[in-house]
């Protein structure tokens, strides 16, 4: 690596690590504004031009990458759409704080997604975060493990019990797990480096991991990318063996897991109470307890929330509620359909598409989609890119049933790792 890529590199990884130290909020901020000015100035700047000179091929290159990487304008156009709907919402400064988290939708993709990265550099960079993140799991399951008094009391393993020390929701660290497998797989399977075999090992530390945090859609999602791999190597490739014992292995560890850490199991079990009364006010379900058609759970509770943003949406159909009133206007519904255990939690709708719908409308949706899912995902493709592309439709998955945009990791894990992933391309090497 040049001496500015070694900067860029250090920086990436430093704003990376403040992700896991919410409680230095202004690290963080002080992490992304660094690395944002760097990386916008990245690639043009050179102190042996003058002033003019420098700021001349600036937005000369700037504007050849914009012309190159339509999704950019798109994600512009999203961020505007957004900052429209703050002006319009008449709780204004409501909207400001939503309009925060929201940032990263801006400032990245206006700096990391104009970067022309060799592909080398990239994957050093993803390795990076592989690791930075395996070490804060351990971390975490230290802790954990220390808590529960080594499995004498083993909920304090999962869920958000096992990243209650990094003051962040399991749902979110999944994602990274998910994202840190794909690429320790990816070495494994496709990069001809000295000493992978041992990558196996925080791969299938994680693999356990990933069962432990309990997101549903995550555990899903990961099973059903391993799954798709092995059936790409017997089908396409003809790598029967290897493929077999893809799947053999996938079977195998999953019983184990099952087996001896059954908690995750009640996450599941959920999915066979679907009904719901809007007036009940039974217990919010656990996985540490018996789950029963009398309480509210992770699915029924979100069937019933949904059912209430998505009549929000049909009645204010094209902008939508707007953000700075979206919250105001979802408890008027709870209140309309007595849904007193929503009001007495203070819960959203647990959907990032179905939040954009009621509160932006079908337009906002759109240019959502457009922007950060259908664009990036063709570019992606273009380019032969499949480990952005499964990292691009895990994002897909997470936001079904939780709103990322709401919170400040969201907000950064999506505006950071989409643009980054695809600021290298065949085309532009």
């Amino acid at each position: 690596m040049t001496n500015k890529e070694k900067t860029l590199f250090v920086l990436i990884l430093i704003f990376i690590a403040t992700l896991f130290l919410p409680w230095f909020k202004l690290l963080n901020i002080f992490a992304a504004i660094v690395l944002v000015v760097y990386a916008f100035f990245f690639n043009s700047w050179n102190f042996s031009r003058s002033l003019k000179e420098n700021f001349r091929n600036l937005w000369k290159e700037k504007w050849q990458l914009l012309q190159q990487r339509k999704y950019i304008l798109w994600m512009f156009g999203f961020f505007l759409m957004v900052a429209i709907s703050v002006l319009l919402s008449s709780n204004f400064h409501k909207g400001l704080r939503y309009l925060d988290p929201r940032l990263p939708l801006l400032y990245f993709p206006a700096s990391v997604g104009l970067l022309q990265l060799k592909r080398e550099f990239k994957e050093k960079v993803l390795l990076g975060f592989a690791w930075l993140t395996t070490a804060a799991i351990l971390f975490c399951f230290c802790w954990a493990l220390n808590r529960s008094e080594f499995f004498r009391k083993p909920a304090f393993l999962y869920n958000d019990s096992l990243t209650e020390i990094l003051g962040q929701q399991s749902i979110y660290i999944s994602l990274m797990v998910n994202f840190s497998i794909y690429i320790f797989c990816y070495v494994i399977f496709y990069k001809k480096s000295r000493g992978r075999g041992w990558i196996l090992l925080p791969a299938l530390f994680l693999f356990t991991m990933n069962f432990f945090l309990a997101s549903r859609v995550m555990i899903v999602t990961f099973y059903l990318a391993l799954l798709a791999f092995a059936f790409y190597n017997i089908i396409l490739k003809k790598r029967y063996l290897a493929g077999m014992a893809m799947v053999l292995g996938l079977a195998v560890c999953i019983f184990l897991i099952f087996k001896f850490f059954p908690k995750t199991v009640n996450r599941f079990n959920e999915l066979a109470f679907t009904e719901f009364n809007y007036s009940s006010m039974g217990q919010e379900s656990h996985y540490n307890m018996e789950v029963t058609k009398q309480q509210w759970n992770g699915v029924n509770f979100r069937l019933a929330v949904w059912q209430c943003g998505w009549e929000l949406f049909l009645a204010h159909p094209l902008k939508g509620v707007d953000i700075g009133d979206k919250k105001d206007a979802l408890r008027d519904k709870y209140k309309e359909k007595n849904f007193q255990f929503a009001l007495k939690t203070g819960k959203n709708v647990h959907s990032n598409y179905l939040d954009i719908l009621y509160s932006m409308g079908i337009v906002g949706l759109s240019l959502f989609i457009i922007a950060w899912i259908v664009l990036p995902f063709i570019y992606a493709k273009n380019n032969s890119d499949w480990l952005s592309i499964l990292m691009i439709l895990t994002f897909c998955a997470a936001w079904i049933s939780e709103i990322y945009f709401d919170r400040s990791l969201g907000g950064m894990l999506t505006g950071f790792f989409i643009p980054f992933l695809l600021t290298d391309t065949k085309k532009e090497r």
